[in-house]
Order: structure tokens, then C-alpha cells, then sequence
């Protein structure tokens, strides 16, 4: 559902148009690879270019938007070999995040991912905020570890993904079984299993890469057959 183009009054402008705009692109409303004009998001909510292009700069930092000298923005398009990268990566680094999580939980960090998960559950159609619960969910396991460092690595990589999990969800239907690996976690948290969720994680964000690389592979392959 395309978002509504309310005028944002706030004296963070710049702040909540980077929000819309994030939203609009995890949506699927500007797609990797398209062209970010300022003139027409600033007409579209009712702003000066000015925070346009703060906002735009602020995207830039997590990865979802590029910016070209001389030559604009646009949402950010990973190939497969750059997704492929990114998802061996952080692969690896969750699940060792997961790993040393475990021993660190407590009935408080369990309570909140238990009302991630069921959020999640209750929200089967709203793209966007299964995006963010997502995204919370993760980081909530991991932020356990106290391992400051590896958490911002992780979250910068999940940043630079995170437009692609539209196609995941939508495209792919891959949330069911995403949920499905999501308690699997939990419940190896619940049992203080250490190496069965560092496991679990892995094979549940290395499944994911796979997905949205091949998708992304066919997406190339049909654009650039003979019509």
C-alpha cells in the first residue's frame, strides 16, 4: 500500500523524511537502482530540497542510497556477487554474536524477543514493520553478547540488505519460514544452547542470502533477455 504523502510538520525535518523515505523504500515504492530526483520527493511531501538532501545523506550512511557526484542518488542496487558478500559475512558474524549471546541472556532479553516474535506473528501483511521487528529481533540477540563492536558491524551490513527483504517477503512469501527458524533460535536460547542457536542462525541468514541472490540473478537474467 503506497504510504500516504501527509506534509511533515516537525522540527526534525530531516529526520522524519529520512524515516518516509526509508519506509517508502523498504515498501518497494523506489526500487534498487532508481533514481532518487530531489525536486519530485520534495513536491511529493511537501518540503524544500533541502532536507531532501540531508535526508538523502543520512540514507546514504546505512547503505540504502547512493549518492554520485554530480550526478544524484539512487536506492542502492547490490548484484548477486555483492549480495553473496554481504550474507557469507554476516552469516558468520551472527551466528558468532548468537554464540555468545546465549550464555548472557535473562529473563528480561528473552521476554523481549518472545514479544518480537509474537509481534511479528500478529503483523503477517505489514511489510515495514516486519522489516523493523525483524531487525529488532536480531539485534536483541545479539546486543546480549555486550560485544559493543561486532553488534555495529552487524547492524551496518543488515542496513546495507534490508531493501532486499521486500522481495524476501513479498516476492518470495519467506516470512512463514522465517518465523519458523526465528522461534527455533529462541527456543535454543530458552535452553542456554550456545552452538545450536549460533547454528541455527547461520543456516537461517545463509538461507535467506541464497534466496534473495537468486531472485536477484533471475531479475538480471529477465531484463536483460530479448522482449
Amino acid at each position: 500500500m503506497f504510504i500516504q504523502n501527509a506534509p511533515i510538520i516537525s522540527r526534525t525535518v530531516r529526520t522524519a523524511l529520512a524515516e518516509k523515505l526509508r519506509d517508502a523504500i523498504l515498501l518497494g515504492e523506489y526500487i534498487p537502482g532508481q533514481n532518487l530526483r530531489l525536486e519530485e520527493i520534495a513536491k511529493r511531501f511537501n518540503v524544500s530540497t533541502t532536507p531532501v538532501r540531508e535526508a538523502l545523506s543520512d540514507l546514504a550512511d546505512e547503505g540504502l542510497v547512493t549518492i554520485f557526484p554530480h550526478r544524484g542518488a539512487s536506492v542502492t542496487k547490490l548484484s548477486p556477487e555483492e549480495l553473496q558478500d554481504i550474507y557469507e559475512i554476516r552469516a558468520t558474524l551472527e551466528a558468532m554474536a548468537a554464540r555468545l549471546a546465549v550464555p548472557c541472556m535473562n529473563a528480561e532479553i528473552l521476554t523481549s524477543l518472545y514479544s518480537i516474535v509474537e509481534q511479528m506473528d500478529s503483523h503477517p501483511g505489514e511489510l515495514v514493520t516486519l522489516v523493523k521487528l525483524n531487525h529488532d529481533f536480531h539485534l536483541t540477540l545479539y546486543n546480549a553478547s555486550g560485544r559493543h563492536h561486532l553488534c555495529e558491524l552487524i547492524k551496518t551490513l543488515r542496513y546495507r540488505t534490508q531493501h532486499y527483504l521486500h522481495a524476501y517477503i513479498s516476492d518470495l512469501g519467506g516470512m512463514p519460514q522465517a518465523q519458523f527458524e526465528h522461534k527455533a533460535v529462541l527456543r535454543s536460547c530458552t535452553r542456554g544452547e550456545a552452538e545450536e542457536a549460533a547454528t541455527s542462525i547461520y543456516n537461517h541468514v545463509t538461507k535467506v542470502g541464497r534466496s534473495l541472490i537468486e531472485f536477484v540473478r533471475m531479475q538480471d537474467i529477465s531484463v536483460t533477455l530479448p522482449r
